[in-house]
């Protein structure tokens, strides 16, 4: 009782002035350097962390006891009163290397008996084709008993605002975290203005290509990053064996036996020849793969995990890499300082080197200039008010109102003008945004002034602001543009 009080103490300390919003969407260069410092330290080796440089904006406020294979997290406070929640990677004992190797997939939405007082019902992606690595998802679910009391107590001290951060072992447990969390904002188990970044560096693939679907889509506008260096290997795994069971359902090789039956002989028999060659070795494989890396491997989890329950996998080892990836490239400086090591498999996969390639990332805090942009921006508007116009907004645009798709990461626009499609570069930094440069569009004839109107009062806008759902385009100091998010 006595730490829980130490720790609100801790939390209440370090929570003054947080009602304004300070975690911002997009990936930034300056806030990842810090996490992977901090990631160093949660890797609670001193032995290595202390070769590299101790964060400088945040504070460590609590650290978990080892939980699950060798889980531990700890929790850390930045300087403007952002809450960073810690997993920590692989250890060298070989529990923690058993959630790597427990790589068989089980559904995205399930429950996991872990003991007989520890039931875990967790739902990652309504998608019934979702699945995830089983062994990353065990040691969420671990993490998580202890995780959620401390969201608790910090939201009850004023801090609403929490980046979910992970190197190796501990990113790919940072996906199943982040579903598992937002699930309980939708359940109402955990306040709706809670609101959570993750970040991941040199993380393994969590799961299935659906549950990437259902990640990216939750993570949208630039709340959660896959930073991965090019040499490194770790990114590369679990092998992926792709089936046509791994399809969506509607594609052109659901019916191609009874097409292939449909020709004439024999060049029906040579057809379902070639098809059988080419889909069975990977059924087979993806059975092996489920045998090997699940059914056996849970056997030396048991031992592990005394009470833990084994569940039923999911036929599905399509594991695919996740959420906005920024690619961090080695040039001729990094291989000189991390030259190509064969007898050194970790080589290119520590914080070190990712240090090194991140503080090479252009810009002033962002891995690129268009990340300066809010991503509140991020995604699809609809025009429902023009300033200065006598003819009803209605008549204006008697086809379909114009509409603006803004992507920060590509930095791009595209949209419509109402008749005609445009698309163009984001020319915006802060809240400042101009429409006069460059402009592809479509030439489809259009009636009456909408089109003439809309893309005029475009060219006059010098700033926006975005609030809620709402987007307001302006002039000087006069709103001119109202739009509603689609």
């Amino acid at each position: 009782m006595f730490k829980y009080l130490i720790f609100f103490i801790l939390v209440g300390t370090f929570s003054i002035n947080t009602s304004a919003q300070q975690l911002q969407p997009g990936f930034d260069k300056d806030e990842f350097i810090e996490l992977l410092k901090i990631g160093a330290r949660t890797s609670t080796d001193s032995a290595y962390y202390n070769k590299l440089p101790a964060p400088q904006r945040s504070t460590l406020i609590y650290q978990s006891a080892n939980v699950g294979f060798d889980n531990l997290w700890q929790l850390w406070r930045t300087e403007k009163n952002t809450v960073i929640i810690s997993v920590r990677g692989t250890t060298k004992t070989a529990v923690s290397f058993l959630a790597n190797l427990y790589a068989a997939m089980v559904p995205a939405k399930g429950t996991l008996q872990l003991e007989k007082n520890f039931t875990f019902n967790y739902n990652l992606s309504d998608n019934p084709k979702a699945a995830v690595h089983v062994g990353f998802l065990v040691a969420c679910a671990y993490l998580s008993r202890d995780i959620l009391p401390k969201i608790d107590s910090c939201y009850k001290a004023g801090n609403k605002e929490f980046i979910i951060t992970g190197h190796s072992q501990g990113g790919a447990i940072t996906y199943s975290l982040t579903s598992y969390l937002e699930q309980l904002k939708d359940e109402g188990r955990l306040p709706k203005d809670i609101r959570f970044k993750t970040c991941a560096a040199a993380a393994p693939k969590p799961g299935n290509l659906y549950y990437a679907y259902s990640f990216e889509n939750l993570t949208r506008d630039g709340w959660a990053y896959n930073v991965v260096n090019s040499v490194d290997w770790v990114p590369e795994v679990p092998f992926s064996i792709q089936t046509l069971d791994d399809f969506n359902s509607t594609n052109p090789f659901r019916n191609a036996k009874k097409l292939i039956k449909k020709q004439k002989f024999p060049v029906n028999i040579v057809l379902l020849h070639a098809y059988n060659k080419l889909s069975k070795p990977q059924k087979k494989a993806q059975r092996n793969y489920e045998t090997w890396l699940g059914k056996r491997v849970a056997a030396i989890v048991k031992k592990n995990l005394k009470e833990f329950t084994s569940p039923e996998y999911f036929s599905s080892n399509n594991y695919v890499r996740t959420g906005n990836t920024i690619v961090l490239v080695p040039d001729s400086s990094y291989f000189e300082k991390f030259p190509e090591n064969t007898d050194s498999i970790w080589h290119n996969h520590i914080q070190t080197p990712y240090l090194f390639l991140a503080e090479k990332l252009p810009g002033n805090g962002n891995a690129n200039p268009q990340t300066k942009v809010s991503g509140k921006l991020n995604g699809s508007w609809e025009l429902d008010y023009i300033a200065g116009q006598k003819i009803p907004f209605d008549s204006l645009f008697l086809l379909k109102k114009p509409w603006l798709t803004f992507n920060t990461i590509a930095n791009e626009i595209t949209g419509n003008s109402g008749c005609n499609s445009i698309a163009a570069k984001l020319d915006a930094t802060e809240n400042k945004i101009s429409f006069k440069g460059a402009m592809t569009m479509t030439k489809i004839f259009c009636q009456g002034e909408g089109e003439k109107i809309f893309m005029e009062t475009l060219q006059s806008v010098s700033t926006y602001l975005v609030l809620d759902n709402s987007l307001t385009l302006i002039m000087g100091d006069i709103a001119i543009m109202h739009f509603k998010r689609k």
